[in-house]
């Protein structure tokens, strides 16, 4: 069970991460494990679950509140350069306002999370 089995989404929207962000993402969870639990840089008060299943962005002054996620990922068939297609929940009323921002965000932190674990390894 999800944390976000416990909302009900305002919006489901049909979306398409960029391959970059989505293949960044899964390699840091193969080397670090799951769930990824990783602050929003730039995005204060921000903290994402990343789990192999779904990337919940929740806000972390109200009780790991969801306010947007991403789940249902389609990477059958895919070609690691092809976007992968997924459903985006939006949980908070200005999620909207988060989406772009907050996916950015993510590949960032899972980037920089990378690189640290690169840097420890040597």
């Amino acid at each position: 069970m999800s944390l976000i089995d416990e909302f009900t989404p305002l919006r489901i929207l049909p979306r398409a991460l960029p391959a970059g962000c989505f293949n960044t993402v899964r390699l840091a969870q193969l080397r670090m494990g799951e769930p990824l639990r990783l602050p929003v840089p730039g995005l204060r008060l921000l903290e994402c679950i990343l789990e192999r299943e779904v990337w919940i962005c929740v806000d972390s002054r109200f009780d790991h509140l969801p306010l947007i996620a991403w789940t249902g990922f389609r990477v059958t068939g895919r070609g690691l350069h092809e976007d992968v297609c997924c459903e985006q929940r939006l949980y908070h009323i200005h999620a909207g306002l988060l989406m772009g921002p907050a996916l950015d965000a993510i590949e960032r932190a899972a980037a920089e999370a990378l690189d640290r674990t690169r840097a420890e390894a040597h």
